[in-house]
C-alpha cells in the first residue's frame, strides 16, 4: 500500500509539472503608430513618410525611383524590438534590411533578405533601439519603394510612447474613471456636425481619437457617461451634437466622418489644447441611428479602425463589407432596434472582421447615460477600443478567455454573448 501511494504521488507530481503553464511573457506593443517618421525621399506630397505609420491601410509612403532608399520611425525612447510588419504596395523591395539605432546615425541590422516578394510580411526580429528603419537596397519593380504600413512591435522602455497607462484590472476598468487625468475643450467652429465637446488626457500622447454619436432626437447627453471613461484610458474623445435631431443613420455616418476629420485637424494645428494629441487612428461609438452611423463610417471611411454600435438602427442596409473590428452592444427588450433585427444579421454577414456581440437586459435606452450597468459596459468598450485602436493586448483578457467568463456566464448581466475569440 505504501508503495502504491508513493507511486501515485510521483505520477501526480509528474503530471503537474507536465501541465504547468509556461512562464508568462510580456505582450509586444505597437510602438510606431503615430510616431515621427522620416525617409530618404518621397515620390510626391501625397505619399509622405508619416502615411506609413498613421494606422490607415489606404495611405502610403513612396520613394523616388532609385536605389537605395529608407523609411524610419522615432519610437521616442529605447525599446526591445521583437516584430516588424511591412505591408508593401505593388512597388516593393526585393532586397532590404531592418535596422535599429540608439542615435539615428549608427545602425545595426536585425533582419536582412535579398529574395522578398512583397505583400504583407511579418518579421520576427531581435534588437534594441529608439530608431527603426527599413532600408531598401534593390527595388522589386521599376518604381520606387512604397509601404501602406510600417509597424514596429516590442516592449520595455517603460510604456509605449504616448501611453503611460498601467496594467488594467477588473476594478480599475469598472471604475467611473481610468488612470489618466483629463480636461475638456469645446470645438469653436464645428464643421459638418452640430457641436462638439472634446475630453482628452492632459499628459502624454499621441492617442487615438473616438467620435461619440447620439441617436434619434439625441444630444451629447446620450453618451456623456462614456467620454471621461475613454479619455482617462488614453483616447481623445469628441462627443457630438448633431445638425438636426431628426435626420437619418446615413447622415449620422457622414457627421461621424466630419467630426473625425476636424478632430484630426485640431490635433495637427498649433495653438489649441489638442495639438499633438492625436495619432491619426479613429474609432466611433454610437447609439441607435448613431450606431447605424458607426457602421456606415466603418464601411465607408478607412480612417475608422474599430467601432461600437450600441442598439444600432439602420433599416434595409447591408454591412457585409465591413472588415474592421466591431462590438455590437444590444438590449434584450429593445422594441425599436432589437439585435435580431439589425445587429445579429450584420454580425453574421461580416465574415472578414473581428466581432463581439453582447446583449444585456433593458430596453432601447440601455446604453445611454443613466441606464444599464455602466461599470460593465464601460469595461467592455474601453477594453475593445484599447485592443483594436492601440493594439494594447493587456485588455484582451477582459473580452476573451477565463477573465471575462464571470460576465459572460452571468445570466442577470448578459443575455447573449457571441465573439470571434481568440482575437
Amino acid at each position: 500500500m505504501t508503495a502504491l501511494i508513493a507511486l501515485a504521488t510521483a505520477i501526480g507530481l509528474a503530471l503537474t509539472l507536465l501541465t504547468a503553464a509556461p512562464p508568462a511573457t510580456a505582450a509586444a506593443d505597437l510602438l510606431s503608430q503615430g510616431r515621427p517618421a522620416t525617409s530618404s525621399s518621397t515620390e510626391n506630397a501625397a505619399t509622405p513618410a508619416s502615411a506609413a505609420v498613421d494606422g490607415n491601410p489606404r495611405t502610403r509612403w513612396s520613394s523616388t525611383f532609385s536605389d537605395p532608399q529608407w523609411l524610419g520611425v522615432d519610437l521616442g525612447s529605447t525599446f526591445t524590438i521583437s516584430r516588424v510588419e511591412l505591408r508593401w504596395e505593388a512597388a516593393y523591395a526585393r532586397a532590404f534590411q531592418i535596422q535599429t539605432s540608439d542615435n539615428g546615425t549608427t545602425w545595426t541590422t536585425v533582419y536582412s533578405t535579398t529574395t522578398s516578394t512583397g505583400g504583407l510580411q511579418t518579421l520576427d526580429v531581435n534588437g534594441n533601439g529608439r530608431y527603426v528603419r527599413v532600408h531598401g537596397t534593390q527595388r522589386g519593380t521599376a518604381y520606387g519603394y512604397s509601404l501602406w504600413e510600417f509597424q514596429v512591435y516590442g516592449s520595455g522602455g517603460g510604456t509605449p510612447p504616448g501611453n503611460g497607462i498601467p496594467d488594467p484590472t477588473t476594478a480599475s476598468l469598472e471604475a467611473a474613471n481610468g488612470p489618466l487625468t483629463t480636461a475638456g475643450y469645446t470645438v469653436p467652429s464645428p464643421s459638418g456636425y452640430g457641436s462638439g465637446t472634446v475630453t482628452y488626457p492632459t499628459a502624454g500622447g499621441p492617442y487615438p481619437g473616438v467620435v461619440l454619436m447620439p441617436g434619434y432626437q439625441g444630444t451629447q447627453q446620450n453618451l456623456q457617461w462614456l467620454a471621461p471613461r475613454l479619455a482617462s484610458w488614453g483616447f481623445v474623445v469628441i462627443n457630438v451634437g448633431t445638425n438636426t435631431l431628426t435626420d437619418d443613420p446615413g447622415s449620422r455616418g457622414r457627421q461621424i466622418t466630419a467630426a473625425g476629420t476636424q478632430l484630426l485637424a485640431l490635433g495637427n494645428a498649433p495653438g489649441n489644447p489638442l495639438s499633438g494629441k492625436l495619432n491619426g487612428t479613429l474609432g466611433a461609438v454610437g447609439h441607435s441611428m448613431g450606431g447605424g452611423g458607426v457602421m456606415a463610417a466603418l464601411r465607408d471611411d478607412p480612417r475608422f479602425r474599430a467601432g461600437v454600435p450600441t442598439a444600432p438602427y439602420y433599416p434595409n442596409m447591408n454591412f457585409s463589407s465591413v472588415t474592421e473590428p466591431t462590438f455590437f452592444l444590444t438590449c434584450q427588450s429593445d422594441p425599436v432596434a432589437h439585435g435580431n433585427s439589425y445587429a445579429v444579421p450584420w454580425y453574421n454577414s461580416m465574415s472578414q472582421s473581428e466581432k463581439l456581440y453582447i446583449e444585456v437586459p433593458g430596453d432601447h435606452l440601455c446604453p445611454m447615460t443613466d441606464y444599464g450597468n455602466k461599470a460593465k459596459q464601460g469595461k467592455w468598450i474601453v477594453s475593445f477600443l484599447s485592443l483594436w485602436l492601440r493594439a494594447d493586448t493587456r485588455f484582451g483578457p477582459f473580452l476573451c478567455g477565463p477573465v471575462r467568463d464571470g460576465d459572460k456566464n452571468d445570466a442577470s448581466l448578459v443575455t447573449r454573448w457571441m465573439d470571434t475569440c481568440p482575437f
